[in-house]
């Protein structure tokens, strides 16, 4: 006895697989997955500027790493993976140019506000004046606790101002004279006066001839000096410069 039959052979259910590049760009064409077979996840990977992808998630905001490129996908629906994305870092460190005390180094998100340290460095006799791009910024492009938005790692020198004046002497004369402090070509000693002013109170000024020195008492801030120095040692024969 001969007997035939026919028997159709169902087409396996099918779903897709959808990326989404979640604020970047180049996502994945949707994938084929069918029923009790494994897909593999793509492994083109989407780009975002500022940011580096991390792999894909079932959710728009999740932050866990459900597959990665490469990873076989077994479930059986359509599904819509997201890509999970982390933010650039960046770092700003410090220099004290010449002082002490920088703050230590910080890290910036990218797109996000960076606070800066509001620690200050210290130098002798300098006040600090901010953070300047180049170590020999002369005015500053931040200030402590300021605010840094770059995208860009940076290193920020202290930039410093002098925190006084130089004395000043000005009006200064010097003529060989006699003990009494009379002009004379002749003289051993030597008639000095001169102007002087100062950023704090002083209690005496030195005047020195080629190391034959005077010690001039004086107070204050500023004044007018006049002293006949030498001590009888200047010789006629040598040239002297007279040092305040």
């Amino acid at each position: 006895v001969s007997v035939s039959t026919s028997y159709t052979i169902p087409v396996l259910d099918s779903y897709t697989i959808y990326y989404v590049a979640n604020g970047g760009s180049g996502a994945p064409s949707a994938q084929i997955k069918y029923y009790g077979k494994n897909a593999i996840i793509s492994s083109v990977v989407p780009t975002r500027n500022g940011y580096s992808f991390q792999g894909w998630s079932t959710s728009s905001s999740g932050s866990t790493i459900d597959y990665r490129p490469g990873n076989a996908f077994g479930l059986n629906a359509n599904t819509t993976l997201y890509a999970v994305w982390k933010a650039n870092t960046y770092t700003v460190s410090y220099d004290a140019n010449g002082g002490s005390g920088a703050p230590s180094n910080q890290t910036k998100t990218h797109d996000v506000t960076l606070t800066l340290s509001s620690t200050i460095p210290t130098r002798t006799n300098y006040n600090f004046v901010g953070w300047g791009t180049s170590s020999t910024a002369t005015s500053a492009s931040y200030s402590a606790g300021g605010s840094y938005t770059s995208n860009a790692s940076i290193t920020l020198y202290a930039v410093w101002q002098l925190g006084y004046s130089l004395p000043r002497i000005t009006n200064l004369s010097a003529v060989r004279c006699t003990s009494d402090g009379s002009a004379s070509d002749t003289g051993t000693y030597a008639k000095v006066s001169f102007s002087w002013a100062t950023d704090k109170s002083v209690s005496s000024i030195t005047v020195n001839a080629n190391s034959v020195t005077t010690n001039l008492s004086a107070s204050g801030t500023s004044g007018t000096s006049s002293a006949v120095i030498g001590s009888g040692n200047l010789s006629t024969e040598k040239t002297y410069s007279v040092l305040v």
